[in-house]
C-alpha cells in the first residue's frame, strides 16, 4: 500500500479588529500543489467559515457554529466544489469509531473519526484510502501532519485539511463533555 506524508505550517495574520483575525495552515505538496485552511475564513453572526483552497484541490469550506476561532460541527454544513454534502453522526454513541462524522461525496462514503482521545490526532477514511491527521507543535513551530495510505486524490486531502480548521472535539466523549459545559457556561452569561 502506498504511503506519503504531508506537512502544513501553522500561521497567523493578527492585522487590524481582532474580528478580522486569521489563521490556518499552508504548504506545498508534490502530487496536489500549493494548499491553504484559513479559519474564520469569514463570520456570520456566531457561525465561522473554515474554507481550504489551493493549485489542484477541490474549494471546500465548513460552516458551524463558532467554538472560540474555528467552527464546530454544532448545526455544521459542508460543501466541496459548491455542492452541499449532508453530515451525519451519532452524537450519543460511546465509542470513537460509533461519534464519527459521515459523509458522501462525489459518491463515495467517508468517516472521520478521532483515533485518540486527545483532539490533535483524527482520520480520514474511505474505502481504500485513509488519511490520519495530526497537529502538533506549538508556538511558531505548529504543523498539521498527514499520513496518506492508499491512492487518495485532491478531493480526499481537501476533506482532511478542511477538518484541521474546525473544532472536533465531539469526536471524543471527554471532547464532548467539555463542549457541553462550555456551551452551558456560555448561555449563563447570557442571563447575567
Amino acid at each position: 500500500m502506498q504511503q506519503h506524508t504531508y506537512a502544513l505550517e501553522h500561521w497567523e495574520d493578527r492585522s487590524g479588529h481582532r474580528l478580522s483575525w486569521k489563521f490556518g495552515y499552508r504548504g506545498t505538496t508534490a502530487e496536489f500543489g500549493r494548499i491553504e485552511v484559513v479559519y474564520p475564513k469569514s463570520r456570520h453572526g456566531d457561525r465561522h467559515v473554515t474554507e481550504v483552497s489551493g493549485d489542484s484541490v477541490p474549494a471546500t469550506s465548513f460552516t458551524g457554529w463558532a467554538y472560540g476561532r474555528k467552527p464546530s460541527l454544532l448545526l455544521g454544513q459542508l460543501s466541496v466544489g459548491g455542492a452541499g454534502i449532508r453530515l451525519k453522526r451519532n452524537r450519543w454513541a460511546q465509542t470513537r469509531a460509533g461519534r464519527a462524522l459521515r459523509m458522501q461525496v462525489a459518491g463515495r462514503e467517508y468517516r472521520y473519526l478521532a483515533t485518540s482521545r486527545r483532539h490533535r490526532d483524527r482520520a480520514l477514511i474511505r474505502d481504500g484510502v485513509e488519511i490520519r491527521t495530526r497537529r502538533h507543535g506549538s508556538g511558531g513551530r505548529k504543523k498539521a501532519t498527514f499520513t496518506v495510505l492508499g491512492p487518495a486524490d485532491a478531493t480526499d486531502l481537501a476533506l482532511a485539511a478542511v477538518m484541521c480548521g474546525v473544532n472536533t472535539r465531539n469526536l471524543t466523549r471527554g471532547g464532548a463533555v467539555r463542549a457541553f459545559l462550555n456551551r452551558s457556561l456560555n448561555w449563563l452569561e447570557i442571563f447575567q
